[in-house]
């Protein structure tokens, strides 16, 4: 119980930081007019089925405290943000138990802890600023669902003084990889380099990567020789009511270059009840010379959603490919997804097979908000079969339509507390009598605090 123990401390001594009973963001007058906020999550694995494939044990939290400056000069602030995240003292290491190796950035769910914000930041008439580490919330850099998450070490340069448009332009020299990016390269991406990692962890591999520390790109990439990172190039246009249209390019130096643009129109259709369409496109090609074989890759995808805060119902679709008409030698595995990238409209819980090569996927969903604070969502999807071939335990091949279902019922009680639990029932595309099954029924709980 020494780890419950260590989680209550967090907890309590976040809570003591505390200037106010609302979750938002307090200016605390001992620490100078700076801004503290914080927030204690905890995960915790209900059951999944017994097949060695699937996490049916595991019980983590994650602790985080920030901090940021008040204005040192006109417009300029320093920031920083601590996380701690480990196993609640629940979960089981027993010989055969399949545990959640994506709730922890340590191997065996030790207390891990991170300086993952240390940034600078400068806002100004012109343009804003900021530089250092931290979490960056761009079309290719971010995934949901993780405990402690991934940060960048990036410089970012933006504008917004043309009317109706904004400007990004900044660049990556490092990542650190969170908790989740266990569970990327084995459960959800299944060893095929797709999911938001191309690496196996520390957690899973003697030659995998350190969890919560940062890591040249070329590095989580697999590339044996150090490259200049990755510059990033943003435009959106949201001058019309209800239209954004966005365009990025990502080139990550001599290993590939990566160009994202989306498209999203929302009006309404009657009274408090509106429509939106959604279009995306996703092209990877190899550049320089850093990886055995050619990428070529593209994703497309549309989605319409209509719906209010009461309820609402969606429906997606997404087409990958992986070419070779020019006859070539292309690594056959789908998009590269070395840095945490995750924007196709398909993705669910635990399945982010669009990204693999040549599929077609459609998923559809919605919610229904029961009372206030209390909101139900489903969905479903499948992803067919894609021609990627697994890299273990033995060029696994695709043998039925990979599919998950998943159903959430979130609590949100006050701005500061929300519990959720979720099911996920999933079936892997590699799935077959010949092998061990590969199919999920995974019920989780999730609690955080807010401060």
């Amino acid at each position: 119980m020494k780890k419950i123990a260590i989680s209550i401390a967090v907890l309590a001594g976040t809570m003591v930081l505390q200037a106010a009973d609302t979750p938002e963001v307090k200016e605390t007058a001992l620490l100078g007019g700076g801004v503290v906020s914080g927030q204690l999550k905890v995960m915790h694995i209900i059951s999944d089925k017994d097949n060695a494939w699937t996490p049916n044990d595991g019980s983590g939290y994650l602790g985080t405290l920030k901090y940021v400056t008040p204005e040192v000069l006109d417009g300029l602030k320093f920031g920083a943000a601590f996380y701690i995240n480990g196993d609640t003292g629940l979960t089981k290491w027993d010989a055969g138990k399949q545990n959640a190796l994506g709730m922890f950035t340590a191997t065996q769910g030790q207390d891990k802890s991170e300086l993952g914000q240390a940034y600078v930041e400068y806002k100004h008439d012109m343009l804003n600023f900021k530089g250092g580490r931290q979490i960056l919330s761009t079309p290719l850099t971010k995934i949901k669902w993780s405990l402690m998450p991934n940060f960048y070490d990036a410089y970012m340069l933006g504008t917004e003084k043309v009317p109706g448009f904004s400007f990004n332009l900044g660049h990556i020299t490092r990542m650190s990889y969170g908790s989740r990016a266990a569970t990327d390269w084995s459960l959800i991406g299944e060893k095929t380099k797709t999911a938001g990692v191309s690496r196996p962890m520390e957690t899973q591999s003697a030659t995998g990567i350190v969890q919560a520390e940062f890591h040249s790109l070329a590095e989580g990439a697999g590339v044996a020789k150090n490259t200049a990172g990755m510059t990033v190039v943003g435009a959106t246009y949201n001058g019309v009511e209800g239209l954004t249209v966005s365009l990025w390019d990502y080139y990550a130096w001599d290993i590939a270059n990566m160009i994202y643009a989306d498209i999203d129109y929302k009006f309404p259709v009657v009274k408090g009840t509106n429509l939106a369409l959604s279009a995306q496109y996703l092209k990877q090609s190899e550049v320089g010379d850093k990886l055995a074989g050619k990428l070529n890759y593209n994703l497309m995808g549309a989605k319409a959603k209509i719906g209010n805060k009461k309820w609402s119902v969606y429906a997606a679709y997404n087409k990958s490919n992986d070419n070779d008409n020019d006859g070539n030698t292309f690594i056959k595995s789908g998009f590269l997804n070395a840095w945490g990238a995750d924007p196709a409209y398909t993705s669910s819980l635990f399945s982010r097979n669009a990204y693999r090569q040549d599929v077609s996927a459609y998923k559809v969903g919605g919610h229904y908000t029961i009372m206030k604070g209390l909101k139900i969502m489903a969905s479903y999807a499948n992803y067919g079969k894609s021609k990627t071939t697994a890299y273990s335990p033995s060029n696994l091949v695709a043998n039925n339509d990979a599919t998950e279902a998943d159903i959430i019922l979130a609590y949100k009680p006050t701005k500061a507390w929300m519990l959720k639990v979720f099911n996920a029932i999933r079936t892997s595309e590699y799935d077959s009598s010949a092998t061990a099954e590969k199919k999920m029924n995974h019920f989780r709980a999730v609690a955080s605090y807010d401060f």
